[in-house]
């Protein structure tokens, strides 16, 4: 063997060393990784289903426009805190003021004209009364004149023209009967307050002033400024979309788990939500209060219509409601439609039946307070209206 094969072996010796030590190193990391995954599995994954199709919801109430016209003052932004009532744009309201005031000038007629057709009524009781008493005079006037007739003092022909004057006196008493009874089918059994001519006036005149009142567009709820879409000088329609208002304080996580792993699920177990936008250093400790009754593709536009049984099998989603705690939400605030990783814990909490959901209607519930004075604000303008013709 010449010196050049000696030298060669000498330098190839090492490299093999190292390759195998290298071979063995991955080996021990391989062995070492499945040994950390199936610890991780007999201590924690098998305990826990996660998914990251979860979304951050909840209440965005729509600000539209109540009445037609033009938008003459934006006083609000998108991001800025608003509260219930608060004034978010004025229309310009000169039509919906002169409807206003043009139902007022109405209701205002038809009280005085509600007062003129009680006062017709007295006043056909007193005709009627005048001509009872006319009646009854000529009554006693022809028995007077019967009485004189055999002492020649009367002439038959005067007796005549009473009998005459007594059948058109009757005559004049029943036209005014039959008068009066028309004119107390307009108010028997009414006030001006509550006549029906009235009430009606009333009624367009409270609709009126409430579409004028609606000329000043107010936040229904309290909560954050979005999508704005009113800008000075815009014509508006009744029912466009202005503004959008959302309260960040009763948030929840709609989770959409995997049909496969939904037997282990149940409403009362606990959850624990990871934000993207906060990252995983911050978890919220979530409740599941009840499954949506149906999987997402049932609420889909076009739901699947697998008849035929022409079709791809997919593993369907089942859309979980997941409660956040408020006082999480209060320290770190979190947005409608924020991406979260959802990880049940299937043997935690006290599960319940998913016919049993958790899930109940806040205390204060789903209400807005605004137009409770639109009503009573009118009710008071219309009675000062009546009182004033009274």
């Amino acid at each position: 063997m010449s010196t050049a094969q000696l030298a060669s072996e000498s330098e190839l010796h090492p490299m093999e060393k190292r390759r195998r030590r290298l071979l063995v190193v991955v080996a021990l990391i391989i062995i070492l990784a499945g040994l950390i995954g199936i610890l991780w599995w007999f201590l924690r994954g098998q305990y826990w289903i996660e998914t990251n199709d979860a979304y951050v919801n909840g209440n965005i109430s729509p600000v539209d426009s109540l009445s037609a016209g033009t938008i003459q003052q934006v006083l609000v932004e998108n991001t800025e805190y608003v509260h219930a009532g608060q004034i978010l744009a004025i229309l310009q309201g000169n039509h919906s003021r002169l409807d206003m005031e043009k139902a007022q000038a109405h209701l205002a007629a038809t009280v005085r004209q509600v007062r003129q057709d009680f006062a017709e009524v007295h006043a056909l009781q007193q005709n009627i009364q005048a001509k009872n008493a006319m009646l009854r005079k000529l009554k006693m006037d022809l028995s007077r004149y019967q009485q004189s007739l055999p002492s020649g003092a009367i002439s038959v022909i005067r007796i005549e023209n009473t009998y005459n004057e007594i059948a058109a006196a009757s005559a004049a008493v029943a036209e005014a009967q039959a008068r009066l009874q028309g004119a107390e089918a307009l108010v028997a059994s009414t006030t001006v307050y509550d006549n029906p001519l009235v009430q009606q006036a009333v009624a367009a005149y409270e609709k009126a002033d409430i579409t004028w009142q609606r000329h000043l567009i107010r936040a229904p709820i309290s909560g954050y400024l979005a999508q704005r879409s009113a800008y000075p000088g815009l014509k508006v329609k009744d029912g466009q979309r202005l503004f959008s208002v959302v309260p960040l304080n009763d948030l929840w996580v709609v989770a959409n788990f995997k049909e496969t792993a939904m037997r282990r699920i149940h409403p009362g177990q606990s959850v624990q939500l990871t934000s993207y936008y906060y990252g995983s250093e911050v978890h919220f400790h979530g409740t599941i209060l009840g499954l949506l009754p149906g999987a997402g593709s049932a609420f889909s536009i076009l739901p699947p219509q697998n008849a035929t049984g022409n079709y791809i099998h997919i593993v369907e989603r089942v859309p979980v409601r997941i409660a956040i705690p408020r006082a999480e939400l209060r320290k770190y605030p979190l947005r409608p439609g924020l991406s979260m990783i959802a990880e049940v814990h299937w043997q935690s909490g006290h599960p319940h039946s998913v016919l049993q959901p958790l899930t109940i209607t806040p205390k204060q519930g789903y209400e807005t307070s605004i137009y409770h004075d639109e009503m009573e604000r009118a009710q008071i303008c219309a009675n000062r209206i009546i009182q004033k013709n009274l």
